[in-house]
């Protein structure tokens, strides 16, 4: 699943987890990166919140520590009317590798998936001494070293 474009994916990403805050900016920034590729997104997001929640607990991870994400990321997102704490805990535990019900994506909306997902990056990878661009960076050497090891 390479970017076909990861140059625009970033820009994307990027520009979506910086409009976090403005309910205007991050509709229009989550719906272009949708647009772009939903799932390419999704892929990406996700190893950088696995990597995110390593780097912030690495002797591991318990409930309480998922909790405690969930609840922070919640709470600083309550100009989000879409928020739901549900699709956070999906989110997660997409992430960390327990992929939900086939059925549970679809039904939820790939886009709102999408910007719980963006939120989520926003709370737990960026901030002082943790640039975005290096994240995203390190997701898509990721993604580029697992295809190649999945090629025969």
């Amino acid at each position: 699943m390479r970017p076909t474009d990861p140059a625009l994916l970033l820009r994307l990403v990027t520009r979506s987890v910086e409009a976090v805050g403005d309910a205007g900016a991050f509709a229009g920034a989550s719906a272009d990166l949708a647009r772009f590729d939903a799932e390419q997104a999704r892929v990406v997001l996700g190893w950088v919140l696995r990597r995110a929640l390593e780097e912030r607990h690495p002797d591991g991870l318990d409930a309480d520590d998922l909790r405690d994400a969930v609840a922070a990321t919640a709470r600083g997102a309550q100009w989000f009317d879409a928020l739901d704490p549900r699709i956070l805990v999906v989110v997660l535990t997409a992430a960390l590798g327990e992929h939900p019900d086939p059925e549970e994506v679809p039904r939820l909306g790939h886009a709102l998936v999408l910007q719980h997902s963006l939120l989520l990056v926003h709370d737990l990878a960026t901030g002082p001494g943790r640039p975005l661009r290096r994240a995203l960076d390190a997701a898509l050497a990721e993604v580029r070293r697992a295809e190649t090891m999945e090629m025969p």
